[in-house]
């Protein structure tokens, strides 16, 4: 079955449990989903898989999760994912152990989702936030979205302060794709923290993680490096080794005034990886309901630094030297720079307690000489599109 076969199964397990699913002698089941219509109107780029026609491949998914309460204390829970995206993978996200002695502390442990971003854990769950597409200068580029190992969070309650604060240790394994190549990441020792406060319809967020070493494994470039040793350049060899410290920090701020809302969220990447970048990105959002739909518009900013390899290879002394002079080239353009603004109008319509429809605008606004998030087909594109979106959300 292709992804794209997959969305009609999406629609018609989602239209049978329309209605809680329920709980039953301690095992609880629930789900969402999502079908998602969406294009540009270029075609010179593709932006988040979506080109100049219709698609609804991009994003649309259906979720099953299920929780079973072992005592007061203790339980399990999993959930299994399909998605239609031809860059992720349908299966269990998530499958954890939860202790629970308090109300006020717990301690997981399994496959988690990494806790980075305000809506990092619902990023999935459309219903649970307004946009159709979070800011993809934060949401799709901060580290390491899950992994396997545990958390301990804690609350604290001060009059009408409450504090969250959680810890987590692990490690995170994934295959990215990147420009159509694979490539593979392994972190043994990642970890970070949260701390949370809210007071009233305020809340402010604090977030960190941490990757001391970050292993990759990318064969396409495999042959490139070994040439390039062989060739005695080994410092430019040691320049494509993906194989140092990377981590990402986090403020958020937000209030919400119950018929409106204003929220941010800054997040820079940091890394002593010679070819990846460091990377500023925010985002500020302001939404208003007129009774249950809400209008909202968005604007999110991202600047990426690379650190582009000096090529020390001499031009014209040999065609094999010419070879190896043009592969770095092409490698060197081949790491992003995703420098790009966006403004995000757009609608939610609370249908009923578990449904929602959206509808929305983005301007994009790239850099000239960037990739700006796109994946380029043709060198006269400036950069600049329009993404068009209509979702349905639900949870069951």
């Amino acid at each position: 079955m292709t992804k794209l076969m997959l969305l009609p199964v999406i629609i018609a397990i989602g239209i049978l449990f329309f209605a809680p699913l329920g709980r039953t002698e301690g095992l609880e089941l629930s789900g969402f989903a999502r079908a998602v219509a969406g294009k540009i109107d270029t075609e010179k780029a593709t932006y988040e898989g979506y080109d100049n026609s219709i698609s609804f491949s991009e994003k649309s998914l259906i979720a099953l999760q299920a929780d079973y309460n072992f005592s007061s204390s203790f339980s399990v829970s999993s959930q299994f994912l399909l998605h239609t995206d031809d860059d992720r993978e349908s299966g269990v996200e998530w499958l954890y152990l939860t202790y629970a002695p308090s109300e006020s502390f717990q301690i997981n442990a399994g496959r988690l989702r990494t806790p980075f971003l305000k809506y990092s854990d619902v990023i999935d769950v459309g219903f649970a936030y307004p946009w159709i597409n979070a800011p993809q200068q934060l949401y799709s580029s901060y580290l390491f979205s899950q992994y396997e190992g545990g958390n301990a969070r804690l609350r604290r309650t001060f009059g009408d302060v409450v504090v969250d604060i959680e810890a987590y240790y692990g490690k995170y394994e994934d295959e990215l794709v990147s420009s159509g190549i694979n490539v593979d990441v392994e972190v043994d020792n990642l970890f970070g923290g949260v701390i949370e406060v809210n007071y009233g319809g305020l809340q402010l967020r604090a977030a960190t993680v941490n990757a001391p070493k970050v292993e990759t494994t990318i064969d396409e470039i495999a042959p490139l490096v070994q040439g390039l040793r062989s060739a005695g350049f080994d410092n430019i060899a040691e320049q494509f080794d993906i194989n140092d410290r990377a981590g990402s920090f986090l403020l958020g701020a937000s209030y919400d005034a119950l018929n409106w809302y204003v929220s941010s969220e800054w997040m820079k990447v940091s890394s002593d990886i010679d070819v990846l970048a460091n990377l500023d990105s925010f985002y500020v959002s302001y939404g208003y309901y007129l009774d249950e739909v809400l209008l909202h518009l968005t604007y999110a900013s991202s600047r990426q630094s690379l650190n582009t390899i000096e090529n020390t290879i001499p031009l014209g002394a040999s065609p094999e030297l010419d070879q190896l002079y043009f592969a770095v080239e092409q490698l060197n353009s081949f790491f992003p720079t995703d420098d790009l603004d966006t403004w995000t109008i757009g609608a939610r319509w609370d249908v009923k307690t578990n449904i929602a429809l959206k509808a929305e605008l983005s301007i994009l606004d790239g850099k000239e000489g960037k990739s700006s998030f796109y994946d380029i087909k043709e060198n006269s594109f400036d950069r600049n599109a329009a993404l068009y979106q209509v979702a349905v959300e639900w949870v069951f």
